[in-house]
Parts: C-alpha cells; structure tokens; sequence
C-alpha cells in the first residue's frame, strides 16, 4: 500500500558545489534592485525546481542546488506582483538570486476573496488577427480586477510561443498579472521539449498565492516533443512545496490536461508514496487540451476538474468562444462564469420585431431584451413607454433571467389599443458604460390569429430520419409568445407532444440551472421543470409518453411528459472528457443513446438495455445526433474516429468509415430511404446506408464543420456552413444554386473558424416553398426554397444554434439566451392531386 505524504520534504541528489543565496524585498522604487530601506519580506517560499526553503525573518534563503537546477523561482505571495521576475535562471557561477515585489491589490478584497481568468488553446501562429479577443479578456480584467490570467498551455508551437508573450505582457496587460503553463504543442524542438518554452516563460512548474489561496502550475508530460522532466520531478517538488501550505488551505492546480488519477488525485512520489491532493483542500484541477467547456464534479473527493476551451473561436465540440472566469470566496471555493468573446455592448428587442409584439391575455406585453458585452456584465435594464410623444411608463425595471436575457411585462392602457407604441430600452454596464435602443410596435390586445397545434414534432427536425419537410406552407410568422426557461439553449431542438412543447437547456458552470422543461404549446407557459445534474447540449426525443435526453456526463434521462416525473434513468458510463454532446434519438418504443461504446439501446418503458455497441470507440467531443432509417440502420459519429453503422434491432456494427473527411464528424446524417446526405470537414457526402458504400463526394471548397443537417428537397440540398452563411445546391447536378450570407456569429462555435465568420450550426426544415432556420447572428430566417432570398427575419439578439419545429399553425425555436418562441403563422395546405 502507498503511504500518504502530507508536508514531507523531498530531495535529490545535490549538484557538486551548488549553493545558491538571495533576498526578497517590496521594490519600492521599481529599480529592480535592493536598497537600503526597502522592506525584507519574511516566509516567502523559494524553490530551485525541487528543494523548497522560506525567507526568514531578514528576507533571505539559501537553496541546495540539484542535478537538474535551472532556475531560482518563488511562490509569489498574495498582495504583490513581480512583473514575470518571480523567477531567475541560474547563469554561469552567479550564486546570488534577489527577488524584487510590487505591491498588487489584484482585486483581492479583505476576506481574500477574489476573481481569475482561465484560458486554453489559443493555438495562435502570429500576433496579427488576435487582438479582438484578446482587447476584450484585457478590458474584463481592468474593469472587474481580475487578480490574474492563467494560460494553460497550447499557446502553441514557436511561432505561438513568440505571439503570445506579445500580446499578452506587462506593457498590454497592465492591470492583472498573466502566468501560463505548458502544452503538448509547447514542447518544441531543441536541446529538450521545454527549452523554447522556458526562454520565453520560465520554469515548467511553479507556485503562487493570492488571497487565502494556493495555486500551482504543472506541465504537460508528453507533447511534439520530449521534455526533460518526468512526472517524479515536478511531483517531488510539489511535495516541498506544499510543505509550507496550510491544510486549511485552498489550492487549485493547473495543467494543460486531466489528472491521471481522477478518482482520488492522488500523484505517485515512488512505489510507495504519494501526494494526497484533497487531504490538501484541493479544490480544483483546471485545464484545456480538449477545447471543451465542461466542469465534472467528482463524488469520491469533491474535487472538480474544469476545462475551459478556446476564446479565439469554437472547441473541437463546438464550445462556445469565451474565456472562464473564476470567482473565489475568502474560504477558497468557487463559482464559475463564462464570459463569450467579440460582442461590444450588443442589444436587441427579442419580443418585438417587424413592427409587431405579442400581447398577454391581462392586456401587457411581454419584454425580452438580449443584451451583453464581454467587458463588462449588465448590471441593470431599465425600459420607458411613448405614445404621441407623451412617456407612459418611465424607467422601469428589468428582471434577469440569464447572461444574455432580462424581462419584463408592459402595463399599457387599453386606450393605445390599436396604435403605435415606442419602447426604449437603457443598459448599464459594471464598468459604468451605457447603451440605449429603442423601437415601435403596434398595440394589438386581439390576436388575428389563434395558435393551433396539430402533429407532434418527437425528434430534431421532426423525426428520426431528421428529414424535416412538412407539406403545408407556414408564411407570414408572428410572434404568439415568448418564455425564458432560466438557463442557455445549445443545440437541443424544440419538441412538439400532444400540445406542449418541450426544450433541454445547458449551464456549462454547474450551478445546477440545467431543465428539462415543458411548456403549453399554444401559450408558453411553463408547466414543469425537471431539474438536471447537468447540462444537455443536443437534441432529445420523445416516444412512448417519456421525454429522453442524456447530460454531458453520460446520464440518461427518462421523464414522463405529463407529470415532469423520472421514469428511469441510465448512466452510459462515458468517463469525464470529452463530455457527451451527442443528440440521441426514439423510435417504436426504443430510445437509442450515448456514442462508441457507451452507445446502447434501452426499452423506452422499462429503461431496459436491450444492446450494447461493441464495434467502434467514441472520438472527440461530437454534437451530431444520432440517426435512424426507416429500415432499421441507426448512424454514429466519432468526431475524428470515423462514420458508423449498426443494426438498430440487435446493435452489430455494419460498417464504419474512417475515410479522411468522414473523420471530421459535426453534421448528423439526413436518411433517404436507403441512402443518407451528411456533411464533413469541406464536402457532402450521399452514402449508401447499410453498406456505408460513397455514392457521391461533392467537394465544396468551404468549411461545413457545423451540426447543421442537410436539407434535402425535390431539387436542393440545402445546409449551413461554417463561413459562408447558407448554400444550396442543386440535387442533380451539385452545383450551388444560391448563398444567403448571414451577418457575422455573435458567438463563435466552428472549431477553428475565426475572423467574424457566417456561421449556421442549426439545420434548414421546409414548410411547403419556405426554408425555416436558425443562424449565429442572433436571427431566424425564412428564404426562398428556390431561389434563397429573404423572405422574413426575426432577430434574437442572441445566437441559435437548434432547429425550429412546426407543428399545425405555429412555428417554435430556441435561442442561446434560453428564450423559446412560439409564431403563429398563415397556413396554406398543399393541395393533393
């Protein structure tokens, strides 16, 4: 058995002759250099990348030495900066090492509470194109005081390497303080893997403390190139370090990947003995690597592991653009925020457009209002009412109902019945910036229509083939209602059932916001919620009276649509990373969910596991949904592992595809009978469904790493892209028939897609000649099915990445906001022959 080390000093063997000496000092000229006066700083830590000594009460130390020394560093303590001179690389026979502090309030507040920025995988090759992103994270941290900004590696290659000390030093970050760890693409070629990276960085791993907190920066252990420290060295210098740690403590550890041990946390010292990282108060172990946005709570410890994704642009799952900010009270716990890139001060009338707004049956207007900017939260809404120039309601609250969304409901005399209202709507920001929009509506207390729903809409574009064609044509929408269910809306899709429509939201900072919820079709309002352990990004599935839909850590859920009730549940027993984006689908009383060998088939009723895939392992994060014929063929995805098929009856794998673009897997497949439309990395692809045989490869010379699931109609096949807005081609020949550019994402989602681009995660439906979707710019659309012009627009003010749904007169959709809006429409039946 492993002997537990808490607070053990460890060493190895001395280098012959190393004895190393210095001081920290407050620097309070800012000379750099000690002089008389300055104050000696007592009980600082002090390390030489194994051994790990405290100043004494004059301020010095003295350090051993040992065979792999490279650098003298300290633990910089709470209340002072050093400007990246918390370490010196030990030169030629210079044997003295000083230390200058600056003090730094950082934001840290008498309790010691305070706030820091995460960020990962940058992956930026020059300095040009990033300074959007990189304003906005700067801005929030003076405006917020932030207390520092950790990189946790992937900054990434030499070219990176360079980029990022620009970008992001004292002279551009004046404010906060920014530390980075080490990736695996920070491991470059040179005499060892870590050299660049230590030229530019310093140390591989080091400490620091602000507030009543611990933080330590570890490496990457493997990367491009094979660094010259093994897992045992920063280990056995981690054990020093934390010597000097209280146990009551808070400490937070920072790598560019998971733990090894991610049950207990526990770091092997030898065949005997290890670090015990809760018995230190760990509280988290914050990384990247995976370019997801994803935080797992672990129930043997309670430590959680946090992984934040890119803010350049969307993860390899398509996580939002953003950078995570962590707020830590004087205790050392935290709550966590995701504050999205690119938008400056953005607002929009989400209930009212096109001249039009909904009315309640009490006679008042609903108002939703989408407003955000990365610099800064809102801190409050507040709206005035004009007619004929006269102010009817002055500046009256708004409540928040999510990051993006505020409400409120609009008392107006029936005397205005009938005319045209002006609404204006202030903003103040926490940094004390103001916006103002304003806009007109007319006051209509009688609907001209009455919603009326008619068939159920079970699966994202209605069915499990996601075919999404209804023949009747929905024209002329007009918003009936709006809700807010309290939390985002990724990519689940609306479900219509027997007069209610439901929606699954996410909350990727696990405060426990994540609903299933269920609403009156015809009215929007609320019915139940089903609280959730945690997020679900993709679509769900109704069949047989249940609700289906399985969270990011690989639960499956099964509640009864009338009560709000669980039925069953399964866990799918997917791990921790990547987490489950995948959409799963139910049909004839079986519900078919997870993906690579967590994918199975349950019974709907009794939660029964009917099968099991043993044929092909899952990838990376994925945010296809499966998909199923009406012949029984169920498609699977492996985002970078392959294409797949299984008999959905007994589970055997029929075929899998590891063709180089089908690898690259976003879209889930549009079934044809036997033959099915997908698309992957820059071409669509027409494939033969039990066979997996390629019947076409139409290469597009465009990015389509997007969810957005072809459209097939009698003479297009119609889809978003990652850049391009929408495209259709024609179905015989291939060619691109017509684009319609959307405005640039509001939030990025396309891995690897930056500068502003048109991005359309949500899949196209058609109702009669009108194509139906959802865009990143924060609109919905109506286009010619033949020709792709506009025919109608609705702006959120807020991205949609799902598919709408229809069902009788009304059309539904969901944006990130968390909104759900239900519009009535004119209805024109397709006459039959």
């Amino acid at each position: 058995m492993k002997r537990l080390i808490v607070g053990m000093l460890m060493a190895f063997p001395l280098a012959a002759s190393a004895q190393y000496a210095g001081k920290v000092f407050v620097d309070v000229n800012h000379n750099g250099r000690w002089d008389k006066g300055e104050t000696l700083v007592k009980d600082v830590s002090v390390s030489d990348g194994l051994n790990v000594v405290r100043t004494d009460a004059k301020g010095r130390f003295s350090l051993p030495g040992h065979a792999k020394e490279r650098f003298i560093f300290i633990t910089t303590p709470s209340g002072y900066k050093t400007d990246q001179a918390y370490y010196r690389r030990i030169e030629g026979k210079d044997k003295s090492y000083d230390f200058a502090l600056l003090p730094y309030g950082g934001g840290v507040k008498k309790d010691g509470s305070h706030s820091f920025i995460h960020i990962s995988d940058t992956e930026i090759g020059q300095v040009a194109g990033h300074d959007e992103w990189t304003a906005g994270m700067r801005d929030y941290a003076a405006n917020e005081h932030v207390a520092f900004i950790m990189h946790t590696g992937d900054i990434c290659y030499r070219p990176g390497l360079e980029s990022h000390i620009q970008i992001m030093n004292s002279a551009n970050m004046p404010e906060t303080q920014v530390f980075y760890s080490i990736g695996n693409h920070d491991l470059v070629s040179g005499n060892y893997g870590e050299e660049y990276f230590e030229s530019l960085y310093g140390p591989a791993w080091y400490s620091f403390d602000v507030g009543n907190t611990h933080y330590i920066v570890t490496p990457m252990y493997g990367g491009d190139h094979w660094p010259s420290y093994l897992k045992k060295d920063v280990y056995a210098w981690m054990a020093n370090d934390l010597k000097y740690v209280p146990k009551s403590k808070a400490i937070y550890l920072f790598n560019h990947s998971i733990a090894d041990d991610m049950e207990h946390f526990r770091l092997p010292l030898n065949e005997k003995e290890y670090i015990d990282l809760p018995a230190h108060n760990l509280k988290a172990w914050l990384y990247g690597h995976w370019h997801v946005n994803h935080v797992h709570r672990h129930p043997a410890t309670g430590v959680c592991s946090i992984c934040s994704s890119t803010p350049v642009y969307g993860g390899i799952d398509h996580a939002s653009s953003a950078f995570r900010v962590m707020h830590i009270d004087g205790k050392g716990d935290f709550t966590s925020e995701l504050r999205y890139s690119y938008l400056d001060k953005s607002m929009a009338f989400a209930s009212i457009q096109n001249r039009q707004a909904p009315v309640l049956p009490s006679g008042a207007v609903p108002l939703s209002v989408n407003v955000y900017s990365t610099v800064s939260p809102v801190v409050s809404l507040r709206y005035s009412c004009f007619f004929d120039g006269k102010r009817m309601v002055a500046d009256a609250p708004m409540a928040q109902q999510t990051d993006f969304n505020w409400y409120a409901e609009m008392r107006l005399p029936a005397s205005v019945d009938g005319q045209y209202i002006t609404v204006q709507v202030d903003a103040v920001f926490s940094n004390g910036e103001k916006a103002r929009q304003k806009t007109v509506f007319r006051y209509e207390r009688q609907a001209t229509a009455q919603p009326s729903v008619a068939a159920d809409w079970t699966s994202m574009l209605g069915n499990a083939a996601h075919v999404g064609i209804v023949t009747d044509t929905l024209s002329q929408p007009r918003l009936a209602w709006v809700k807010n269910v309290g939390s985002n809306i990724y990519m689940a899709s609306p479900l219509v059932y027997q007069g209610a429509v439901y929606v699954a939201s996410v909350d990727d900072n696990e405060t426990g916001r994540a609903t299933l919820v269920r609403m009156d079709a015809r009215t929007g309002e609320v019915k139940w919620r089903y609280r959730l352990a945690a997020s679900v990004r993709n679509n769900i599935a109704i069949d047989a009276g249940k609700l289906f839909a399985q969270d990011v850590h690989g639960i499956l859920y099964a509640v009864d649509v009338e009560t709000g009730q669980l039925s069953w549940k399964a866990d799918l027993e997917i791990g921790v990373v990547p987490p489950l984006n995948d959409g799963l689908v139910a049909a004839k009383g079986v519900v078919y969910a997870g993906t690579g060998k967590s994918m199975a088939a349950f019974d709907a009723a009794s939660g029964r596991r009917l099968w099991r895939n043993t044929g092909w392992d899952r990838g990376e994060g994925c945010t296809a949904t499966l998909s199923l014929s009406d012949a029984g063929v169920l498609i699977g995805h492996a985002h970078w592992g392959g294409l797949f098929a299984n008999d959905a009856a007994t589970g055997k794998m029929l075929w899998g595809s590891w063709d180089g673009e089908l690898r690259h897997r976003s879209s889930s497949a549009a079934m044809w009978g036997d033959v099915f439309y997908i698309l992957s990395a820059q071409s669509l692809f027409v494939m033969e469904a039990r066979t997996g045989r390629i019947l076409t490869r139409k290469k597009l010379g465009y990015d389509v790493n997007v969810s957005s699931t072809p459209l097939v109609t009698e003479t297009e096949i119609i889809f978003g892209t990652s850049n391009r807005g929408i495209v259709a081609l024609d179905r015989e020949t291939y060619e691109e028939k017509w684009n319609f550019r959307t405005k640039p994402a509001m939030i990025l989602s396309a891995p690897y897609i930056g500068n502003h681009p048109a991005t359309v995660e949500a899949s196209p439906l058609l109702s009669g000649g009108t194509v139906y979707v959802g865009a990143s710019d924060g609109s919905l659309y109506a286009l010619d099915r033949k020709k792709g012009t506009l025919l109608w627009k609705h702006t959120t003010g807020a991205p949609v990445f799902a598919a709408m749904s229809i069902s009788g007169n009304m059309l539904y959709a969901a944006d990130f906001s968390g909104n759900v809006y239900g519009f009535v429409c004119d209805v024109k039946a397709r006459k039959t022959k």
